[in-house]
């Protein structure tokens, strides 16, 4: 008969706990999306919007930046301008 070994016997409880976990992690998630979701849905400024994003160089933010500080106004009304 084959002697137990403690280390083993040790990293099975471990794959156990581990396995529980997961599991706990996974409902989690899902009951965070959920509430994400009834977030999004009581929006109402942005009701009727899409985004619509692009890729730039970082000098392209920083001069919007300014010139929307310039303006008092901010950046999102300037691209609508545009």
């Amino acid at each position: 008969m084959k002697k137990p070994n403690p280390l083993m016997a040790g990293l099975q409880q471990f794959d156990r706990k581990g396995a529980v976990s997961r599991r706990r992690l996974r409902q989690n998630l899902s009951q965070r999306t959920r509430q994400t979701r009834a977030r999004a849905v009581k929006t109402r400024s942005r009701e009727g919007a899409v985004q619509i994003a692009a890729f730039f160089p970082e000098d392209v933010r920083t001069q919007l930046k300014v010139l929307a500080a310039e303006q008092r106004r901010e950046v999102q009304d300037l691209m609508a301008k545009l």
